[in-house]
């Protein structure tokens, strides 16, 4: 993930210009519809592939089911 994007998910309202908060805002439902299809991906994922990559299943079905709204 770029340092640009990892700080938007940080930070999406901490611009200090009004031109960059709407463009934050413009791109929010993006970034939300997106957040939806990642935690999609993580509900299809089985217990076996979670802890190959050193993932904790609870922590993960946790996350999976939080709204797309939710950080």
């Amino acid at each position: 993930m770029g340092a640009v994007m990892a700080d938007y998910l940080v930070h999406p309202w901490s611009a200090s210009r009004p031109s960059s908060r709407l463009a934050a805002l413009m791109h929010l439902p993006r970034f939300w519809i997106e957040r939806a299809g990642w935690r999609r991906e993580l509900m299809e994922l089985d217990e076996r592939q979670m802890r190959d990559v050193g993932l904790d299943p609870v922590t993960v079905r946790r996350e999976a089911l939080k709204p797309f709204w939710c950080d």
